[in-house]
Order: structure tokens, then C-alpha cells, then sequence
């Protein structure tokens, strides 16, 4: 075990450097402007996810998450639905305290939870997935708080499109690739420490 961790570390220290010092919470990819229209709210959408890395690592691990189980619809299915509820009550002014905290205690429990393999129940993760969409839906939505219907509906499109791809793909890859090792999991770990990352940080701006 000692053997296989320190070859996984050697091999992918750039991409694990990469994964812990990536700055916390850089969110919206139009530099804090408002999409205007059906295409900027489309790809503000799609990047959102991806440029913030706490929500990149809680929805890579549930692509993690996802691999263990036979239907791999399900979890995005949840995460989906349930971010898209959160982005639409942020943008209406939902308030929600600590939302960041809890943000990245969710990529904490979701990585401990990829690290059980196929030992899980498929309700917690349904629980996981769901909790976890609607507060990172949240933030999502307080990065647009004012947009437009049209650019809104667009912004919308975009996220439920990379959340599926990005969670549905993974597992896919996982599945057919890494089902019989142990980087999945590895990852997994990473991630965990991620979100210790940025809980810690969030931790520190309350004192």
C-alpha cells in the first residue's frame, strides 16, 4: 500500500499541487459582469462550475461516487435539480448564512465518502447530492443575483450541461478504466483535503 501511495503521489505531484493551492473561490468567468444574452448566460453557465474549484472538486468526486453504482443517471440527476432550485432562489434573494462553510464541508463529506468504494448505500449520496447541489446552486446564483430572464434560463441550461457531463463522464471513465485500481480513490482523498482546505480558510474569516 505504502508503495503504491508514493508512486501515485510521484506521478501526479503537479496536478496535486495544482489541486491544494488553487485559489479559493475565483467564480464568475466574465470578471463579475452580468451575462446579457442567451450564448453569455450559456457559457457563464458552463464555466462557472469548472473555474470554481471547491465546486469542481465536489462534482468530480461525485463522478467518483458515481462509479460505484450501476446507474450512473442518478446522482447527476439530484445534483442538477437541486443546484438549478438553489441558483434560482439565490437570484431571488434567497439569504443563506454560511453558505461557503457548508459549501466546503460538502466537498469534505463527499470525499470521505468515495473513499468507502462499493460499501455504500446509494441514499446518502442521493442525501449528499442533493444538500450539496442546492448550496453550491446557491453560490452559483449569487454570482448573477440581478441577470435577466433570458440570459438566466440560459445560465441555467448551462450549469445542468457540465454538471451532467462533468459527473456522468467521470463515472463513465472511471468505470471503464479505473474500476480495479485505487485512484479513484486517491483522488477522492485530494479532494478531501480540499475542502479541508477551504474549510479551514472560511474558518479563519469568521474569527
Amino acid at each position: 500500500m505504502l508503495a503504491l501511495t508514493s508512486i501515485f503521489f510521484k506521478k501526479n505531484l503537479v496536478l496535486i499541487f495544482f489541486l491544494i493551492s488553487f485559489p479559493a473561490f475565483a467564480h464568475h468567468p466574465m470578471g463579475g459582469a452580468l451575462p446579457q444574452n442567451f450564448l453569455n448566460g450559456i457559457l457563464s453557465g458552463i464555466a462557472h462550475p469548472i473555474i470554481g474549484f471547491d465546486h469542481l472538486a465536489f462534482i468530480l468526486t461525485f463522478g467518483i461516487i458515481a462509479s460505484y453504482f450501476k446507474n450512473k443517471f442518478i446522482l447527476p440527476l439530484y445534483f442538477i435539480t437541486f443546484s438549478l432550485i438553489g441558483t434560482i432562489l439565490s437570484v431571488n434573494f434567497l439569504v443563506v448564512p454560511f453558505s461557503e462553510l457548508i459549501i466546503s464541508l460538502s466537498i469534505i463529506i463527499a470525499g470521505l465518502t468515495s473513499l468507502y468504494d462499493k460499501r455504500i448505500n446509494i441514499y446518502f449520496p442521493i442525501i449528499l447530492a442533493s444538500g450539496g447541489g442546492f448550496f453550491h446552486g446557491y453560490a452559483f446564483g449569487q454570482s448573477v443575483v440581478g441577470i435577466e430572464a433570458s440570459p438566466l434560463i440560459a445560465y441555467l441550461i448551462g450549469i445542468a450541461l457540465i454538471g451532467f457531463v462533468l459527473i456522468f463522464g467521470s463515472s463513465f471513465l472511471i468505470t471503464k478504466y479505473y474500476h480495479l485500481t485505487l485512484k479513484p480513490r486517491f483522488v477522492g482523498a485530494i479532494f478531501t483535503g480540499v475542502g479541508l482546505t477551504y474549510f479551514i480558510e472560511n474558518v479563519e474569516t469568521l474569527i
